[in-house]
């Protein structure tokens, strides 16, 4: 292999060598590290999206090397044996398919830089998704405001720091990745209130949240007080960030930045009490609610198109909506996020799942 392709000293350099296994032959590492520095998310990587590739990349790696199957020597056969198990394991289909997919485009790198002949796993498809699908995956406007009502009362920090995350998720539709990156410098003061720079799935952009949103963001950062930074790579540069929500131990103290595991314990959790959990309902619901409700109370689909900030409609969305009110449509659904009595500090009227908060695995 060339070695003038292989990056040395990218952005990403040092968290790729702690993610890639040290046993692959060096010319298919080479391969992966030009891959993941320089083809992923076109060339513009997140963290958190180098750290998911190697994490399914990894899975299979150590799959094969539990059965002393090489990695450059891999079968149509070997990924089919692959996909039967985790279909024997219970695994849904959509997560087989992104596991498949990394699969295939490992090995599509390794034939373009011409280390095989052909792609062990071009030819392999996830399995069907056969369960039915639920019609509604977003809750009503009752059920918004019954999921309100069973926010602990404000006081605690954890209390506080969920109330805030369920106001991004249910009255600003973000989503769960974006609430995971958000960061304290994200926050602007800006003619008109304040604005919130949003780091999502492909692309940057602004928020401009209603008053009670921003009042619950302030409330739980004034009261869990100054926390370490952070050192990351935004767009190919260094820089310091200070995490907007941390995950919370139990005696009300964070412990770095919350996890997309730790927000699906913390949704799951409000959702379990008030009496909405079912299945296809988590973080991604409230997402689907905040543009459901929208809808209906502006009957104006390139409000929520703007809000919701959906790629493949963004550019005339941006343009139909560039003039309205700074853009803070989401003042028009009715419910409120501060309306619950303050009691003493140390309450603890929270649900218990989200306590037990752990990091994504394989």
């Amino acid at each position: 292999m060339n070695n003038n392709i292989i990056p040395t000293g990218g952005p990403h350099s040092a968290l790729i060598s702690s993610q890639i296994p040290d046993n692959l032959p060096a010319d298919l590492e080479a391969a992966v590290r030009n891959w993941l520095e320089r083809e992923v998310a076109l060339g513009d990587p997140r963290e958190d999206t180098i750290k998911t590739y190697t994490s399914h990349l990894n899975h299979w790696l150590r799959w094969c090397d539990a059965r002393s199957i090489t990695p450059a020597a891999v079968t149509q056969a070997d990924v089919e044996s692959f996909r039967h198990e985790l279909i024997q394991a219970g695994m849904k289909a959509s997560s087989i398919a992104v596991k498949l997919t990394v699969i295939r485009r490992f090995y599509q790198v390794a034939m373009n830089r011409g280390l095989i002949a052909i792609n062990p796993a071009a030819n392999v498809r996830p399995p069907v998704a056969r369960e039915a699908k639920s019609e509604q995956k977003h809750l009503t406007a009752g059920q918004a405001e019954l999921l309100i009502m069973h926010l602990p009362v404000l006081g605690s920090i954890k209390g506080l720091r969920d109330r805030a995350i369920i106001a991004l998720m249910l009255l600003e539709g973000l989503r769960r990745v974006e609430i995971k990156r958000a960061n304290v410098e994200d926050i602007e003061d800006v003619e008109g209130g304040v604005r919130i720079l949003v780091h999502g799935k492909r692309k940057d952009g602004y928020i401009y949240p209603r008053e009670d949103t921003v009042a619950a963001i302030r409330a739980y950062l004034a009261a869990r007080g100054e926390v370490a930074v952070e050192e990351t790579t935004i767009h190919h540069r260094q820089a310091f960030v200070t995490p907007m929500f941390l995950s919370v131990r139990k005696n009300g103290r964070g412990r770095g930045r919350i996890s997309r595991i730790g927000l699906n314990s913390v949704i799951d959790g409000y959702l379990s009490k008030a009496g909405l959990k079912r299945k296809r309902v988590s973080c991604h619901a409230l997402r689907h609610t905040c543009g459901t409700m929208l809808y209906d109370v502006t009957k104006d689909i390139r409000a929520v198109q703007d809000t919701l900030r959906h790629e493949d409609i963004s550019t005339s969305a941006i343009y139909a909506a560039s003039g309205r009110e700074h853009k803070r449509f989401t003042r028009k659904i009715p419910l409120a996020i501060t309306t619950a009595p303050t009691p003493p500090v140390g309450d603890s009227n929270i649900p218990s799942a989200p306590d037990q908060e752990t990091e994504e695995s394989p």
